[in-house]
């Protein structure tokens, strides 16, 4: 029954006041927190857990100057919907500026 059960998948976003590399090291010492095994890539950070994963992506906001940046956040879980939602809600909250989180 499981292996056609689809995971619980929750998103993100929000706004950094600051250039593309603050965003990237603002989420490594989010993901340095846990204790889960970490992929880096050149914007992407990919977490896996025993029930579950996590992406965090980090871009340049197209819509400001270059001294603000973008992170998105996805989380799934294979049963829970909050469970991955309240990850994405704590990422948030570690790494975007909350003055700015978007609408």
């Amino acid at each position: 029954m499981s292996a056609i059960a689809s995971p619980k998948i929750a998103s993100g976003d929000g706004v950094i006041n600051a250039a593309l590399s603050t965003c990237l090291t603002r989420t490594d010492a989010f993901v340095n927190t846990l204790d889960v095994s970490v992929e880096r890539g050149e914007i992407v950070r990919t977490g896996y857990f025993g029930d579950g994963s996590f992406r965090i992506l980090c871009y340049p906001n197209p819509y400001a100057s270059s001294e603000q940046s973008l992170v998105v956040i996805f989380a799934a879980h294979e049963s829970n919907l909050d469970v991955a939602d309240a990850f994405v809600q704590i990422a948030l909250s570690e790494i975007a500026d909350p003055e700015l989180a978007l609408p």
